[in-house]
């Protein structure tokens, strides 16, 4: 399962942006909210729907990132989003997902710019999984 920029066809609830779909665009609020949600994922009791709430989280922060990019690439709000997308990817599969399907081809296609690119290589957390 890769990012895929049509989110809202995979199912994403609309709990992980909870104003986001309703209002023009995200705030430092609705950052903390998903920066809570991943917080509170409970990774041991079970690991399959934790993985699955996590992606559902990050895709959203993939949502939003491109869909702001795209409507006010000078938001202050994308770069806390593109923080908080990196601290929460770590392993091998994240990396494909979020590297190479998200952050290179917004690079790609001339709407994230290298600065910001920069800003999320520095902060991943690379691990071995």
């Amino acid at each position: 399962m890769y990012y895929n920029h049509n989110i809202k066809k995979k199912g994403i609830s609309d709990n992980y942006l909870p104003n986001y779909h309703t209002s023009e665009n995200m705030n430092n609020t609705d950052i903390l909210n998903l920066r809570q949600k991943l917080e509170s994922i409970d990774w041991n009791a079970d690991f399959e729907k934790a993985d699955k709430e996590n992606y559902e989280v990050l895709d959203s922060l993939c949502e939003y990132i491109e869909k702001e990019l795209s409507n006010n690439s000078k938001s202050e709000t994308i770069d806390a989003a593109i923080l908080l997308l990196a601290e929460n990817v770590g392993c091998a599969e994240d990396f494909e997902r979020y590297e190479v399907n998200f952050v290179n081809r917004l690079v790609d296609k001339g709407l994230l710019s290298k600065e910001r690119a920069k800003l999320f290589y520095n902060n991943t957390n690379r691990r071995q999984g």
